[in-house]
């Protein structure tokens, strides 16, 4: 099906402060028969919330480039700057980024602002840069290349993947997966299970009410306050730090 965009753009004045040029951009679509937002970003900050009674998506979207002219902002945003959102069928699709031509000589970014019904089903592609969400009742799914991830009050099944970055991970009323190369991980207050599989880095675990698995290479693993079973495995070569207290159910831990 061929996409249809509806897009309200409203450009503010240029900003130059230190050597860093900025633009925000703001992007507006009813939410009228959309279930799922899909996301797929660049570098730059994310920051999205769910909120009762939107009945849009609104987008804000900071364009910022450093050390760059201002005369030649606007050509290097009709240039380089894909930027749109759209409606396909019942998804919402927001696309942001930067030609990656362009990021080899300049330090640029698009930093998003999102707020959406906490209805919507959130999936996110994203390169690099801190992800903020919270505040849905909803399902969400999070593939991140780097960058922090802190992921609070969902009404859902939490599922993300990461390269590298720290994770926090609170909250969640529903099951949680995480697949993870490196950076800490922590992961609180769940009324679900918990599915851990990582790389590297620390792993803390605590006031789960379902079970927790957890695959580790390397890093300390702390897990306490669990109502059903743990089950742990340090995969070949791994080390680490275990500790598990506070488990109501079976623990099995495996080399």
């Amino acid at each position: 099906m061929k996409a249809a965009t509806i897009v309200i753009l409203i450009f503010w004045p240029v900003v130059a402060l230190a050597g860093t040029i900025r633009e925000t951009n703001n992007l507006v679509l009813s939410a009228e028969g959309i279930d799922t937002l899909a996301v797929n970003c660049g570098a730059g900050s994310f920051n999205l919330r769910g909120t009762e009674d939107r009945m849009d998506i609104k987008v804000a979207a900071q364009i910022e480039v450093e050390d760059f002219a201002a005369d030649k902002f606007q050509k290097f945003v009709a240039d380089n700057v894909k930027l749109t959102l759209g409606k396909q069928g019942n998804k919402a699709l927001l696309q942001s980024d930067i030609q990656p031509s362009a990021l080899a000589t300049l330090e640029a970014r698009i930093n998003l602002t999102i707020e959406i019904p906490k209805s919507l089903n959130v999936q996110v592609s994203d390169g690099s840069g801190p992800i903020f969400i919270r505040e849905l009742n909803s399902n969400l799914i999070v593939d991140d290349d780097s960058g922090s991830i802190e992921i609070k009050d969902i009404i859902g099944n939490v599922h993300v993947n990461d390269s590298s970055g720290s994770m926090v991970i609170e909250d969640i009323t529903g099951n949680v997966v995480v697949s993870d190369s490196s950076g800490s991980i922590a992961i609180e207050y769940v009324v679900g299970d918990v599915q851990v599989k990582d790389g590297s880095g620390s792993i803390t675990i605590g006031s789960i009410d379902g079970n927790v698995n957890v695959s580790d290479e390397s890093g300390s693993i702390d897990v306490q306050a669990i109502k059903k079973n743990v089950f742990i495995v340090i995969r070949e070569g791994g080390s680490g730090e275990v500790t598990v207290e506070g488990v109501k159910g079976r623990v099995t831990i495996r080399p």
